[in-house]
């Protein structure tokens, strides 16, 4: 429910990697787009994990600084459902005006 509002809420970005990113074995300073998994996280809780490379065995943190990750394959049914209710709305304005 509520899809598209949910949706909404997310804004995507582009960045690139920084000199921190190197000590967890990133060396991509190309332009990169994503999301926000902060941002994900309030929406969709699921859909994001801790980082890998912060993880310590016992699940913990081990930068202390709980870096996240988005698995992005599991927004898709988020964004199947937006379009869905797009397509209702778009119906129902069609029916309005007599289309």
């Amino acid at each position: 429910k509520n899809a598209a509002e949910k949706l909404y809420t997310l804004n995507g970005v582009f960045y690139t990697q920084n000199k921190f990113a190197e000590q967890f074995g990133y060396n991509d300073y190309q332009r990169q787009v994503g999301v926000i998994a902060q941002e994900v996280q309030k929406i969709m809780p699921e859909v994001v994990k801790p980082a890998p490379f912060d993880v310590t065995e016992d699940g913990g943190s081990k930068s202390g600084e709980y870096y996240l990750t988005v698995m992005y394959e599991r927004l898709i049914p988020l964004i199947v459902e937006t379009i869905k209710e797009q397509q209702k709305e778009i119906e129902q304005l069609e029916k309005l005006n007599g289309n």
